[in-house]
């Protein structure tokens, strides 16, 4: 994905003195998928990366056909990484389906709070360790039938645009250097497909035990967890055990959600 430069329409939060530069992406020698995410990178494998977020610059459908939320982060080894995340994908398939818990409470956050900074890959795709899984993982990360519709990122309804969602709960990590797990693809130079994959129709690929997340910690205070977890509304459950593949029985996000609040599990 080609880097957009800064101006009055982007939308962001830049704690930095100055601009680091050139944008990671420009970095990698991967292409993109119709969705804007990176693919075939040599360096592809899955997990969670773990830092402390910087900045942000948030996109528009205007500026791009698949935008994203460009989170930076520093992972404690000297470098600033930057996390993709959607908030739309092709004209064709712009809506979103979301899940947020600001108080969120799962047996996964005693498998994170002790890893270093850093990039850490999954030894598993079941589901369990660094491996998370939508349908899988136990308790359940997600209510399929509680998840958030959500429109595209141009939408002038402040209750149905996906980055006025995002926004203050980004901006309240940043403020409070907040750690943050950012579960998806390593392709070298940042992390990419922050949300779920599998379930997905057409050309895009599927897979189990590999989907994305976006989970901060606010170690001070009350010590609380916040997740974000996304899926594009197109995408189906049930998914095939082994291939990720939409069941015969699947049914589109969008025709399960309901909308209102995702329930915690713990």
């Amino acid at each position: 994905m080609a880097r957009h430069h800064r101006h009055e329409n982007h939308r962001g939060y830049h704690h930095e003195k100055k601009d680091h530069g050139s944008s990671t992406h420009e970095t990698s020698s991967t292409g993109t998928d119709k969705r804007g995410d990176k693919v075939a990178a040599s360096s592809d494998k899955y997990g969670v990366w773990k830092g402390t977020p910087t900045s942000y610059i948030g996109q528009t459908l205007q500026q791009d056909r698949s935008p994203h939320i460009t989170l930076k982060f520093d992972d404690g080894t000297g470098k600033t990484v930057e996390a993709n995340i959607n908030v739309a994908s092709t004209s064709t398939d712009t809506e979103l389906v979301y899940w947020l818990n600001r108080t969120w409470s799962h047996p996964v956050t005693k498998t994170l709070t002790p890893l270093s900074s850093g990039f850490h890959q999954a030894t598993t795709t079941d589901g369990t360790g660094l491996s998370l899984d939508f349908l899988r993982t136990t308790p359940a990360l997600v209510d399929f039938s509680a998840g958030q519709v959500v429109q595209d990122s141009d939408s002038s309804d402040t209750a149905n645009n996906i980055l006025d969602q995002l926004e203050p709960i980004i901006k309240d990590a940043i403020a409070a250097k907040a750690t943050v797990y950012v579960f998806g693809r390593d392709y070298g130079t940042g992390i990419d497909d922050v949300h779920m994959n599998q379930g997905n129709t057409g050309d895009y690929e599927n897979a189990v035990g590999v989907d994305g997340a976006l989970i901060f910690h606010y170690p001070t205070g009350d010590q609380h967890f916040e997740a974000v977890f996304l899926a594009f509304a197109s995408q189906e459950v049930p998914t095939d055990d082994k291939t990720g593949a939409p069941a015969a029985n699947a049914k589109a996000l969008d025709t399960i959600a309901k909308g209102g609040s995702t329930t915690s599990s713990s």
